[in-house]
């Protein structure tokens, strides 16, 4: 009976987090034509400030190949995967506080708990920002470290910056993402 008062509690928090569109980072909603949540705009990172730091992206490099970090303080990881040519950040379903994503009808897994960026427009119209429908989380975060408030990665054809506890990863394209326990976004810079 707690856990249900507890996801009750959760669920309410959620949806109390629901805001309006960005008009400063338009978020694209899922190609499912549901009741998509719309995040408040000023829970979404904008570009990086010019004072971020750009750390050494050699720090965070896996034996795969990847580099991975988890997020400031929160709860959420990303990884920018060169081999898989995508920068992915991810997050546990406990600990997102914004409302669920509807999921596709298409999808049988995991939806909403994780973002995907291409290094490229896909050449058959899809977006190269979307949500994935994943059975499990792409990268294991244990033993990753840590990137900092204010602080950037950059591994060539991405860049990925902390805001306190919510990630944000570009392509050279202008195509973002955004994931953090109270936000997401996914778009495109003019």
């Amino acid at each position: 009976m707690r856990k249900v008062v507890v996801l009750g509690a959760v669920l309410v928090l959620g949806l109390s987090l629901v805001g309006c569109t960005s008009t400063g980072s338009p978020t694209a909603a899922p190609t499912n034509g549901g009741n998509t949540p719309v995040i408040d705009p000023t829970l979404i990172p904008g570009p990086a400030p010019a004072s971020v730091i750009d750390v050494d992206p050699a720090t965070f490099v896996q034996s795969t190949g990847d580099y991975v970090f988890k997020v400031g303080s929160g709860p959420t990881w990303c990884t920018i995967s060169p081999s898989f040519k995508l920068a992915i950040c991810e997050q546990s379903e406990v600990a997102t506080l914004y409302a669920p994503v509807p999921v596709p009808s298409s999808c049988d897994y995991s939806y909403g708990y994780q973002v995907e960026l291409k290094d490229t427009k896909p050449t058959d119209g899809t977006d190269a920002a979307f949500f994935p429908c994943l059975g499990g989380a792409f990268t294991d975060p244990s033993g990753a470290q840590t990137l900092l408030d204010g602080q950037r990665i950059s591994v060539a054809p991405f860049s990925c910056y902390v805001s306190v506890d919510t990630a944000r990863c570009t392509n050279t394209e202008g195509a973002y993402i955004v994931l953090g326990p109270k936000a997401w976004a996914l778009g495109q810079t003019s």
